[in-house]
């Protein structure tokens, strides 16, 4: 049997600092939106909805006169890529303010604004600054009536923000899960070892089912896992407490698990839904404020981690 790799629960001491740098578009822009709304105040921060006529340059502003778009690079590891990612953003969308500006100057009425911000992940080039502090340059010469004389471009990342960030990581109860996506890619790297053995327990759990049915039982296991790694980082990262409640949770069914086994009259397919089913009953007892979907995610991953790392196994079919 494989020794078991689970992380140390929470013991109240410091948390990882370290910021995701990977995020999707839609995902990001969901984050920075409670972030501004943190550090500006809920009622004071304004969605500019795209789904018509685009998002003029701008996803949101605030009442005291900042401008904020969001943009996510697409290839977080790669620097030179990254920057020239958020280049091209901020000359795509500086632009904006002078192509729409009546569009922009009916949303904001009589509101002057001073800055205008390009909120990413992360900022590790500074020509990234320079560039954009440039082209803000170039639009305040302009003179629009929505800005202010003393207008300018910056760009920010979560550092900026890191006040904001540890007021949501010290919520027990935090906002919606931001997970990070389940990639191709993902499933295609998973530990061979690990594969395999999934592998082998599939085929004596299921061994009528034809190799096609097979192999989609395996993607959508290794799929689970993955969802389920994703969601316990993203809680140990935001919320420790809650990390530490569905570790407790885990490890107290899986020592049931290896205690009493997968012994008796049951098929495999029946201890699968069991164990599911156990796991389920007891993260939503211990996390009562978490969305179901979320249980949903821990507890299906949580069974492929099972069947992946032998706690859980079971006799071929008669």
């Amino acid at each position: 049997m494989n020794q078991k790799v689970h992380q140390q629960p929470f013991e109240g001491g410091p948390v990882d600092e370290t910021y995701q740098r990977h995020w999707d578009g839609k995902s990001w822009q969901r984050r920075a939106h409670l972030l501004v709304q943190l550090r500006h105040g809920a009622q004071n921060v304004q969605i500019v909805p795209d789904r018509v006529g685009g998002d003029a340059g701008l996803e949101f502003f605030t009442t005291d006169g900042c401008l904020y778009q969001c943009y996510a690079p697409e290839e977080p590891g790669n620097t030179a890529k990254a920057s020239s990612a958020m280049k091209q953003k901020a000359t795509r969308d500086l632009p904006k303010l002078r192509d729409k500006q009546q569009v922009i100057a009916a949303i904001l009425a009589d509101l002057k604004c001073n800055r205008w911000i390009l909120f990413c992940p992360f900022l590790d080039d500074k020509a990234v600054i320079a560039h954009v502090r440039a082209k803000g340059t170039e639009i305040r010469k302009l003179g629009l009536p929505f800005l202010s004389n003393d207008f300018e471009a910056l760009v920010q990342s979560q550092e900026d923000f890191a006040n904001e960030i540890a007021q949501l990581r010290r919520l027990p109860i935090g906002p919606e899960l931001i997970i990070s996506p389940t990639t191709d890619e993902g499933v295609d790297s998973k530990d061979k070892e690990l594969v395999q053995t999934l592998d082998e327990k599939l085929g004596r759990a299921f061994p009528k089912a034809s190799e096609t049915r097979r192999i989609g039982f395996r993607e959508t296991y290794i799929r689970n896992h993955i969802r389920r790694e994703n969601t316990l980082e993203t809680l140990k990262t935001d919320h420790p407490v809650l990390w530490e409640r569905a570790w407790q949770t885990i490890n107290a069914e899986e020592n049931r698990l290896e205690l009493l086994g997968a012994a008796g009259t049951a098929s495999p397919s029946e201890h699968l839904r069991e164990s599911l089913a156990r796991i389920e009953v007891g993260l939503a007892k211990d996390l009562p404020s978490v969305a179901h979907a979320t249980i949903s995610d821990l507890s299906a991953g949580t069974l492929s981690d099972w069947l992946m790392r032998c706690p859980l196994d079971f006799d071929s079919e008669p």
